[in-house]
């Protein structure tokens, strides 16, 4: 390494230091040169061996050998526990028959208790196709027996249908039918700012839990002020609201409950459906900063009040 490091001094003219950085650079770029190849090697796969892939292959096949054999056995013993009865297919009556007739219908057992125990809770079939409703009866099996059920295709007519042990009222065209008298109901008109929750349940479609919700929304507003309120109340659909509209009224001498601007607290502010937390919270700083309110209208100084909300307040400012 000396001679080398004496031999480039004396060729190229280098300094120590610059054949020391010669040398560096030399062997970084010998090392960039084979970097590739040797990459290539070290990542090479090895050789593919088939042994541990066969040896996995071969533990799966047993396993299903083994399951399939354990199902087909269990399928046999099933069918030794309840073997099957030779299908004889001839007329039979479903209120009649017993579950063995049935089976030797080809139904089986457990759609056979079905059939029991549905005639005997809704007092026997009627029609053929009551019996879709049995649960284990499939539908295939059904049109099967559909020839041979002895029974009405469909329902009879309840004018055809008479029960037994009742007299037919038929037989006394000349009764005269008892006649009662409707009385006239009409829904009065009824003042929306006094009405209770039994009031306000006679608008059909108004039960318990929505004239409950429309007083709590009338308290906390302090009173309707038009009709026009009542869509804003949570769940009244357009043709309560309509209803509402047209048996209810304000009267002429109502006044709303004030809203005093320069004395309610920030709980009884943000209490109101029209100024909730964060107008409340700006109302307190404005008469804070710039002192009481002289009139409702300065709540309009403040940004986040825009005419819409304005036109809502109106009714409810007060100093």
């Amino acid at each position: 390494m000396k001679r080398l490091k004496q031999w480039l001094r004396n060729y190229f003219g280098f300094s120590q230091r610059e054949t020391s950085g010669f040398l560096f650079l030399l062997l970084i770029m010998v090392l960039a040169a084979t970097a590739p190849f040797l990459f290539n090697y070290l990542s090479r796969p090895a050789a593919y061996n088939p042994l541990k892939d066969q040896v996995a292959l071969d533990s799966l096949a047993a396993q299903l050998d083994r399951n399939a054999a354990a199902e087909k056995y269990a399928g046999k013993e099933a069918t030794g526990r309840t073997p099957k009865m030779p299908v004889r297919l001839h007329p039979f009556n479903p209120n009649t028959a017993t579950a063995e007739e049935l089976m030797e219908l080809g139904v089986s057992r457990y759609a056979a208790g079905n059939i029991i125990k549905y005639r005997a809770k809704a007092g026997g079939f009627r029609y053929k196709e009551q019996l879709k409703r049995i649960y284990g009866l499939p539908e295939t099996l059904y049109q099967q027996l559909y020839p041979y059920i002895d029974l009405p295709a469909q329902q009879t007519s309840r004018s055809e249908f008479n029960r037994p042990g009742l007299p037919d009222n038929r037989n006394y065209p000349n009764r005269s039918a008892a006649r009662y008298e409707r009385k006239s109901y009409r829904l009065q008109p009824f003042d929306i700012n006094t009405a209770d929750t039994t009031e306000l349940k006679k608008i059909r479609g108004i039960g318990t839990k929505l004239s409950a919700r429309i007083i709590n929304f009338r308290n906390k507003l302090g009173g309707f002020a038009h009709n026009g309120q009542l869509t804003e109340v949570y769940g009244l659909s357009p043709e309560v609201v309509d209803s509402l509209r047209k048996y209810t009224f304000i009267g002429p001498e109502f006044t709303p409950r004030p809203l005093a601007l320069n004395t309610a607290t920030l709980d009884e502010l943000r209490a109101h459906p029209y100024v909730g937390f964060n107008l409340a919270r700006l109302i307190i700083a404005y008469r804070t900063q710039h002192g009481p309110f002289r009139s409702p209208e300065d709540i309009r100084n403040i940004k986040l009040v825009n005419e819409e909300i304005y036109q809502k307040l109106k009714p409810y400012l007060a100093l």
